[in-house]
C-alpha cells in the first residue's frame, strides 16, 4: 500500500506566501467581492473576499495562508442582489452539478438579458478576458493594489 494518502497529500501541497491587496474601481473600494488568483502554471488556485475597505487576504489551504509563487490572472466577481433571473442554473449549482465559475458564466454571460449576476464588468470574471495579472514571489512582498476599469 505504500506511504498512504496523507503522505501523498502533503507532498502535493505547495509552499505558499502571504498575499494581500486592495481592489478599487473608479477610485472607490470594491467591497464584498470574491477575488481569485487563477494560476498560469501548476499552482493551486488562491481565493479571498474583500472587506468593506476593498482589502483582501488570500487563502490556498488554510485561512489567509497566501498563494504559491508564480504567475496568475486575477478574477474579481461580486454578486448583485439576487433577482428572479438568477434562477438560471441555480438548482444545478445547489446540487453540485455546476461549479461556481460556470454558474457565474451562466448568470453574467450576456445571454440573460436584464440583470447581471455581477455588479462588476464581466471581463473580470473570465481568465481569458481579465487584464489583471500578478506574480507572487517567495519573499513575502506580495501586496497587490488593483484598479478595475468600468
Amino acid at each position: 500500500m505504500g506511504c498512504g494518502p496523507t503522505a501523498e497529500g502533503d507532498a502535493a501541497r505547495q509552499k505558499v506566501y502571504k498575499v494581500r491587496g486592495k481592489i478599487t474601481m473608479s477610485g472607490g473600494a470594491v467591497a464584498n467581492a470574491m477575488v481569485s488568483f487563477s494560476p498560469k502554471s501548476k499552482q493551486p488556485v488562491a481565493t479571498g473576499r474583500t472587506g468593506a475597505d476593498g482589502t483582501f487576504t488570500l487563502t490556498t489551504y488554510d485561512a489567509e495562508d497566501g498563494a504559491a509563487a508564480g504567475d496568475y490572472v486575477v478574477l474579481v466577481t461580486k454578486e448583485a442582489a439576487v433577482a428572479a433571473s438568477s434562477a438560471v442554473g441555480h438548482e444545478q449549482f445547489k446540487s453540485g452539478a455546476v461549479d461556481g465559475a460556470k454558474m457565474h458564466a451562466n448568470l453574467s454571460g450576456g445571454g440573460g438579458g436584464e440583470g447581471s449576476a455581477s455588479s462588476l464588468p464581466s471581463k473580470y470574471g473570465s481568465s481569458a478576458q481579465s487584464d489583471l495579472a500578478v506574480t507572487v514571489k517567495p519573499d513575502n512582498s506580495n501586496e497587490f493594489n488593483l484598479e478595475l476599469k468600468p
